[in-house]
């Protein structure tokens, strides 16, 4: 049969639809919540040598570099044990494809005959996959041989059978073999379910046909990524992001350390190149990425930030990247380093510095700037593993994502989406709390929205929210294992000139507190002893846990934020009145069911403020439109008699010349990390870090804003290279 274009877009929507129905039947089967009410899985069709053509959009980032563990398959497997029809292979090593040990991936070749025509496979995240541990995790891990240990790709099922030695040897491993069995049989009946479709494709259009179609998709989806590369701007970009955890001497332990993933991206023509290798050597503990994660977080934020309106068809999109990296680094670990806490840790960070490097270079282009966005949520101390004892004696253990209810990134014509988790896992959320409550003795007393988290800018970033439960029916303390990131200092970044996003917050206090009537940390701050979680946290049967996600990023200077919007956020509960004044310059009172703006108080306020930022000189007005050629949302390119020029696109004012250096010519005010926040300061560790506020040395309207360590040079985020200098010379 003859594939036209129509055929070939019924194709590639019939894969897509093949993906949900895949997603849907791994729920149906799944009894963890973790699957079906977080959905912390994702499902993927590949071509017969693994390259993914079609991915679910719950948790992104387990599905893009399927193709590796395809490959490994292919390479190591042909003759023994062999490739066969029904057949299903499993893994969970990081080191060879999947993020973490308890993200448990299940491949199944699919033939029609004796020809492999396609792969299908899904991941989820396993309540537990053993080790020392309960859930998986182990903060005190030196290496991979203190965290479970990874399995590679085995043959589970054979000829459509269940190999019931492998299975049991898989089961006898965890501490939740119930779970984890219905989890495999719903991935096993996942496959199948693809299966049947991709051969019903085949019956459709013929064999022939179906190869040909996913080849002309990849080709066509590739051709199409590399025009609207060509179309964006050349240049350099530059983001850092920071963990934090234990560093060792011998053995000696150094709490609460802190680690760098350092990114400078470039973009010449239709290629992007994701050049990682200035992060921080690798820690000699659970939270380093191996290259796969590497891969599968920045092939997940390029696909969210750039794609839009593109198939979302990893295989094609990676011929056009290049991921340049250095091993035994955080972000390239390797054997034996520890890796299970990755996904919380140095994948967010990684996740991070892509963002906010493609959120700049779409600010750069007129025609692409309206997709430019804030960071969305990064993982906080909402993920946690917990494990303990029901009140039966009977024991537990499990994963609660109370974090993925923070906010989405802002844009250059929109605010985030408020509480609607990370941008790179679309479909995931937070487990209903009244299934946790059914599943676990927990017992919620409150989860909300938390005024005041959103970055602050003219878009503001969507607000987190605030979690609270204590031990119920059970006599024994809960232990508690949180990712922890993000409480030193804001994790998820704004965009043009906005703000970060509230750190997360973490905090044990006693059960008399009362929580569910509190405004937020603000009432909270004073009622606890405010520590960082580590391998001893316990939450026991008098006490409270509370834990709140974070914000996302805001768009654009706050203080040019509308003052209605300001007041409608004021009347919905997401700013207080104090943070309308405090992060937009906006004075306002409440009076009933209506926010009162005192207009020429505002105006007094902002323009204070903007002196403020210049050391007290009154500010240029704003000319209007600046001509010239676009840099971003605050730079303009334009000739001058000595070459050409950065200026203001606000006020006009000449910053510096194309080629120097553009952040040395900024006014520049540092602050501490927890500026907006009534906990972070109380952290250990969070004297480190700095917030950087940049603006223009004229109009003082802020043009960026940067989250760095104590005594670090000024990044220098976006470079403005001089006339006809090569990309490739300035990396």
């Amino acid at each position: 049969m003859t594939i036209g274009p129509i055929e070939l877009e019924i194709i590639r929507h019939r894969l897509e639809a093949i993906n949900a129905d895949a997603g849907q039947t791994l729920v149906r089967v799944s009894g963890s919540q973790i699957a079906s009410e977080a959905s912390d899985f994702n499902t993927a069709i590949m071509t017969a040598d693994g390259t993914v053509v079609s991915c679910s959009k719950f948790i992104l980032v387990q599905s893009t570099s399927l193709n590796l563990i395809v490959r490994d398959i292919l390479d190591c497997y042909g003759e023994n044990p062999g490739i066969g029809p029904g057949d299903q292979f499993l893994t969970n090593d990081p080191y060879l494809g999947t993020l973490h040990q308890p993200d448990v991936t299940l491949v199944a070749p699919i033939f029609d005959g004796e020809r492999l025509v396609a792969w299908a496979g899904s991941t989820v995240h396993e309540p537990d996959v053993g080790g020392p541990v309960s859930g998986g995790f182990n903060y005190a891990a030196r290496s991979i041989f203190d965290e479970a240990i990874p399995i590679p790709p085995i043959k589970i099922v054979e000829a459509g059978r269940i190999r019931r030695d492998i299975e049991r040897d898989y089961l006898a491993r965890t501490r939740t073999p119930e779970l984890n069995a219905l989890d495999l049989l719903g991935q096993i009946a996942a496959n199948r379910a693809s299966e049947r479709q991709v051969l019903e494709l085949c019956a459709a259009y013929g064999t022939d046909g179906l190869v040909e179609a996913m080849d002309r998709l990849l080709a066509s989806t590739e051709a199409a990524f590399r025009r609207r590369l060509a179309d964006l701007p050349d240049g350099v970009w530059r983001e850092n992001s920071f963990i934090q955890h234990e560093q060792r001497s011998g053995a000696d332990y150094l709490p609460n350390q802190v680690y760098a993933v350092r990114l400078v991206m470039a973009k010449t023509g239709d290629k992007l190149t994701f050049d990682f290798t200035a992060s921080d050597d690798e820690a000699p503990g659970a939270v380093n990425a191996t290259y796969p994660t590497l891969a599968n977080f920045t092939m997940a934020a390029v696909l969210v930030h750039i794609c839009q309106g593109l198939p979302w068809m990893p295989g094609a999109i990676w011929r056009t990247i290049d991921i340049r990296t250095r091993k035994r680094s955080v972000v390239d670990a390797e054997w034996p380093a520890g890796v299970a806490m990755s996904t919380g840790t140095s994948a967010q960070a990684i996740r991070n510095c892509v963002s906010g490097c493609l959120a700049r270079l779409l600010d750069g282009s007129a025609a692409h700037a309206h997709m430019a966005m804030a960071s969305s949520q990064s993982s906080g101390a909402g993920g946690m593993s917990i494990s303990g004892h029901r009140l039966d004696g009977s024991p537990f253990t499990t994963l609660f994502l109370d974090e993925l209810s923070g906010g989405g990134g802002a844009t250059c014509n929109a605010d985030g989406s408020d509480t609607s988790g990370t941008a790179t896992s679309p479909g995931a959320t937070p487990s209903n709390l009244e299934t946790n409550e059914a599943y676990y003795p927990v017992l919620y007393l409150t989860r909300r929205e938390l005024a005041d988290s959103g970055g602050p800018g003219t878009h503001r970033g969507g607000v987190g929210a605030l979690h609270a439960y204590r031990p119920h029916q059970t006599e024994r303390s809960i232990a508690l294992l949180s990712m922890a990131q993000g409480l030193q200092h804001p994790a998820t970044m704004g965009a043009a000139g906005g703000e970060p996003g509230l750190p997360s917050g973490f905090a044990i206090m006693s059960n008399d507190v009362p929580v569910a009537g509190s405004k937020g940390w603000s009432d909270l701050a004073d009622v606890t002893d405010l520590r960082l979680p580590d391998a001893a946290t316990r939450l026991h049967p008098d006490q409270i846990l509370v834990t709140s996600s974070q914000g996302g990023g805001g768009f654009g200077d706050p203080l040019e934020r509308d003052p209605m919007s300001v007041a409608t956020d004021v009347l919905a509960g997401l700013v207080s009145v104090g943070g309308a004044l405090r992060d937009f310059g906006v004075v306002l009172r409440l009076d009933g069911d209506q926010a009162v703006i005192d207009h020429a108080a505002s105006v007094a306020e902002r323009q204070a403020r903007l002196r403020a930022r210049l050391g007290g000189r009154e500010p240029r007005k704003a000319e209007g439109p600046v001509s010239g050629r676009r840099l971003s949302s605050h730079f303009r390119a334009v000739a001058s008699p000595a070459g050409e020029q950065v200026v203001c696109a606000s006020c006009g004012h000449g910053i510096c010349n194309a080629g120097a250096s553009l952040y040395a010519s900024l006014v520049v005010h540092e602050a501490a990390a927890g500026e907006r926040s009534a906990i972070t300061d109380r952290y250990p560790g969070s004297e480190r870090f700095r917030i950087r506020h940049f603006y223009c040395p004229s109009c003082a309207r802020q043009v960026d804003v940067q989250v760095a360590l104590a005594g670090d040079p000024v990044l220098e985020a976006m470079e403005v290279p001089a006339a006809h200098q090569p990309i490739e010379a300035r990396r």
